[in-house]
């Protein structure tokens, strides 16, 4: 939707800066539509909105043209990735396999939303988010070798003079605990956790619907909106892939297991509030309002409340319960069941079949039947 036409006497304001009737100023997150009072002095305002915009670009990793002025030979992490690659295998002699180790922990690294930022404008909160996402969606195998990766990349370029003395942004970070693996989710779990989520706010059994019958991540499925569900189709671009992996769902996809269809579920998302995202508290509650989005943190916590609080439930020795990530490696399952893997390789957006085989495998948790031929 293009943006909405500047008045002339607004002409020269700050971007997302606006003033309701009363006369109060307010700042508008463009990325998450969260809006900030600031108050009625208009001067006051305009610095505010000025500086909230400036630090957007940076946490964007914009560069600024003063950034590049003052400090010309600043490396974002991306080109740091790419020299640490060489420099390590030139100075340490590695053996093939532990250099098959270290690139596929820089292949990780360059997923991270923050790749084109300065290495010294990393913070420690984007570091250990990235991290925690890692061991939620990829295990703590994986997210323990990015933390190493990183923390590594982070003291070489201390050493070289890139990021201040003592100011590794990784150092502080947890390591992840790889003892405890997570129990996949069956069918029978999910719909007994279903059932529980019906009797808790609407959007919690929503968020699992879609999860579902999508087969997307809890960030794609936050973001979802009604105005993506087009001639069809719900249009998603993953947001891990950052943008790179654009699909194209057809509502008519269903699953007989849950008989239910995509676009079954989308229709359940609309309700009483209005809203124009898919997942949309239904009531207010403090400073958020009926219709506002869900986040992700969010769908994480009550996904946990709604199993925790089913009966019955019983997970594989030494492992953690299934968490809400899990539903994605079901739909994988059960859409390789009812079409082909190859179908849910394509629904779930990965670029390789050994990917997807990892999301369908059951690690146990379920019989296989074998089937006879014909």
């Amino acid at each position: 939707m293009a943006a909405r036409r500047r008045e002339a006497k607004r002409r020269h304001w700050p971007e997302n800066l606006y003033q309701n009737g009363a006369g109060y100023f307010y700042y508008r997150n463009p990325d998450t539509q969260q809006d900030y009072g600031i108050g009625r002095d208009q001067a006051k305002a305009f610095g505010e909105a000025r500086a909230a915009n400036a630090e957007l670009e940076k946490s964007r990793g914009y560069v600024s043209l003063v950034q590049r002025i003052t400090a010309p030979d600043e490396k974002t992490l991306q080109v740091w990735s790419e020299e640490y690659e060489a420099i390590y295998e030139e100075t340490r002699k590695p053996t093939v396999s532990t250099m098959r180790t270290v690139r596929a922990g820089l292949r990780a690294v360059r997923t991270a939303p923050f790749i084109e930022k300065h290495l010294r404008s990393i913070s420690t909160r984007e570091v250990a988010q990235f991290v925690d996402d890692a061991t939620e969606e990829r295990g703590p195998n994986m997210a323990k070798l990015i933390r190493k990766t990183l923390l590594d990349m982070m003291n070489v370029a201390e050493t070289k003079g890139l990021i201040e003395t003592g100011k590794n942004p990784v150092a502080v970070t947890r390591v992840p605990d790889i003892e405890v693996e997570r129990s996949r989710l069956t069918l029978d779990q999910f719909n007994r956790i279903h059932q529980t989520a019906l009797g808790m706010q609407p959007w919690i059994a929503r968020s699992m619907e879609v999860a579902l019958l999508s087969g997307q991540r809890r960030e794609d499925v936050t973001r979802m909106m009604f105005s993506d569900v087009k001639d069809g189709f719900l249009f998603v671009e993953q947001r891990k892939s950052r943008g790179k992996v654009r699909l194209r769902i057809p509502i008519a996809v269903r699953i007989d297991a849950v008989d239910l269809s995509l676009d079954d579920v989308v229709k359940r998302c609309r309700d009483a509030a209005v809203s124009k995202w898919l997942l949309h508290y239904t009531s207010p509650r403090g400073a958020r309002k009926a219709g506002h989005e869900v986040e992700v943190q969010e769908v994480t916590r009550q996904f946990a409340k709604a199993r925790d609080a089913t009966e019955g439930l019983v997970w594989e020795a030494g492992k953690s319960p299934a968490s809400f990530h899990e539903i994605r490696s079901l739909a994988a399952r059960l859409y390789s069941d009812q079409y082909s893997p190859e179908f849910a390789q394509a629904i779930l957006g990965h670029k390789s079949a050994s990917m997807t085989a990892l999301y369908r495998d059951v690690r146990g948790a379920e019989w296989v039947e074998v089937k006879l031929a014909g």
